[in-house]
This record gives structure tokens, sequence and C-alpha cells, in this order.
């Protein structure tokens, strides 16, 4: 399917002008935004309509290039250059020659490399390591970040100069808790396009979009992405339903309040407190809830196969009739279970 900018928001309308806008210049753009709002999606769009679209589109993550490496995979090296350098190797902005080098995560180049890149924007021409002939490039740059490079500026982490030289077009993604009126169309396109590559006719419920507006993705685009994907192979039915749809940040809740609710059980089961201490005292002071009070409760019912009076013990409430009666009417009174 191809790329093409989602939505119908203010947002998606203002990023598709500024790419008809920009395409056409061979000036350097430079996108911010939060990961996974799209920015390499972006960046292809751009090259797909600038007169560069038969040329190559190279995506590089800077942050994922070793220092040691990363001027030999950007410039290149000449042949014994450094050790281990057997034979010559063309830099990817040499490769990139004729179309478009995409920078990810460009803060992330180091100091001496970016004095190095910016030589390569000023001149229009790479130096091999080891090698002292300039080779001409006419490649088109496209810079993107998830920080505040005025601010990296300032600490003295990114170049001033360079920082000037990339700021030209800059395009600004916002995150897609900014946009959720986009939600339900990213999600429409991405199950569409499975549906595309697996042959397949499955559609998400209403329930669906009504859960996704809810949910505030700070993974962005990227992780409505994976959630929907998940969703669709692990869902055999046509239609997708909410209860399908697993959020990372709910999961993680998950695990911590079942990692409190056995830590709870333990201090009365094992170490010998009591419910009125451990539960019931923090439960007034709303420093538990009900679906925590109710987890620990049912924990201790598992074990004694459903019966309250068996509970007392094992909770160490006491275990006359008086004690019997207090520990029931706190269950109806707060209707527990």
């Amino acid at each position: 399917m191809k790329q093409k900018i989602i939505g119908k928001s203010r947002i998606s309308e203002a990023i598709r002008k500024f790419i008809q806008k920009a395409s056409p210049y061979n000036w350097s753009i430079l996108l911010i935004g939060e990961t996974g709002v799209g920015k390499e999606i972006t960046a292809r769009i751009i090259h797909q309509l600038s007169p560069r679209r038969y040329g190559p589109f190279i995506a590089i993550n800077c942050a994922n290039i070793p220092e040691s490496l990363a001027e030999s995979e950007l410039f290149g090296h000449a042949k014994g250059a450094f050790t281990n350098a057997f034979v010559k190797r063309v830099g990817l902005f040499e490769k990139a020659s004729g179309g478009t080098i995409f920078l990810d995560e460009v803060a992330e180049l180091p100091f001496h490399t970016q004095a190095k890149l910016l030589r390569v924007l000023e001149e229009k021409e790479v130096r091999r390591l080891g090698d002292n002939v300039g080779r001409p490039v006419n490649t088109r740059f496209i810079f993107a970040t998830n920080k505040n490079l005025k601010k990296e500026v300032k600490k003295g982490k990114f170049r001033r100069d360079l920082y000037y030289r990339i700021n030209i077009l800059k395009l600004e993604i916002p995150p897609l808790r900014e946009r959720k009126e986009d939600i339900p169309l990213f999600a429409e396109y991405i199950i569409q396009d499975a549906n595309n590559e697996y042959g397949e006719n499955k559609r998400l419920s209403a329930r669906v979009f009504a859960k996704l507006l809810e949910y505030s993705f700070p993974g962005n685009i990227r992780e409505l992405e994976n959630i929907l994907r998940k969703a669709y192979a692990l869902e055999k039915e046509k239609e997708i339903g909410a209860k399908d749809i697993f959020f990372e940040e709910e999961e993680e809740e998950e695990e911590e309040e079942e990692d409190r609710t056995n830590m709870l059980y333990q201090e009365m089961a094992v170490k010998g407190k009591s419910f009125w201490e451990v539960i019931h005292r923090a439960f007034l002071k709303r420093e538990l809830n009900r679906r925590e009070v109710n987890a620990v409760i049912s924990l201790g019912l598992k074990q004694t196969s459903g019966s309250y009076k068996k509970l007392l013990p094992l909770f160490h409430i006491g275990q006359d009739e008086k004690d019997y009666k207090r520990f029931m009417k706190v269950i109806n009174t707060h209707k527990l279970l």
C-alpha cells in the first residue's frame, strides 16, 4: 500500500501542505517529534513526491551506529585507512547520491562527526577516511530528532553551526494524543493494509474505536500499529473486539497489581499480620482500592475452596462468631466481592 499522510485533522492537513510545498526543493528538512509519530514515513513521502523519487532513499538511525564506526559508515574509507580496512568502502552519503538520505536521531551523532557532516552539507562532497580526494555527492538530506536541538546546542552536545545549517525547512509532528480525531482513520488504514497483505476481511468493532480514543498512546502511531497487528494476528473471528485490544501500560499495571496482591497476601498468610492491620486500615485510608482488596480476598478464597470462615485463621482475623460477623459486615458494607 502506498504510503500517505492519514487523517482529517488540522494537524494532518498542515503536514500534507508542508510536504507538498517542501518536496520539490533540494534543501535540508528537519523533522521534530516524539518517537513513533511517523517521521520516517514523512521523509519517505517527501522523497516520493520529489524530483529525486527515482533515486535511492537510505534511512539511518544515528543512535544505532557505534561511535567507532560512524564515520566509516557515513563517509566510507580508503583501503588501508585503519586496521582491518582491507578494501575500500563507499559510504552511505555517496550511495544516496541522486536520492535522499534520512538521518534519524541526528542529535546522537558524535560531536566530531557533526563537523564532518557540516562540511558535506556546505561543500557538497565527501572525503572517505584515509583519502584526501573529495567526491561530489548530489544528495538531499532529511534530518529527524525527538530532542530539543536548541537545548542540545546550549549543553554543548550539538554544533550550533550545524543546527542552523539543517534548520532550513522545519516540521514539528505532534504526538498522536494531540490528534485523536485521526485515530479511527489510522486504525482502519492499518487493518485494511493487513487485509490486503493476507487476503482476509477483518474489521474493528465500534467498541474498539471507543477504547482506542480513551488511551494516550505514549508510543504514538507505532504503538497503535503494534497493538492492532497483535489483535489482528490473535483474533480468528472477522470482527476484532475491544477484548482483543491490550495496551502495554495496562499490562504493566496488571503485573504491578498482581505483585502487590501477592505481597499483601503474604503479609497475612505467611508473616502472621491481621486483615485489620494490612487490608482494612489501608482501605479506609484509601491506600487500597476496592479492586485490590477484592484481589487479595479472592486469592485467599482459592486457598479455602470458597469458604469465608476458613479465611479467618488464614488472615489472622480471630475465629469466634463475633469476628466472623465483623468480617462479613465489612464485606457487605463495602460491597467487596
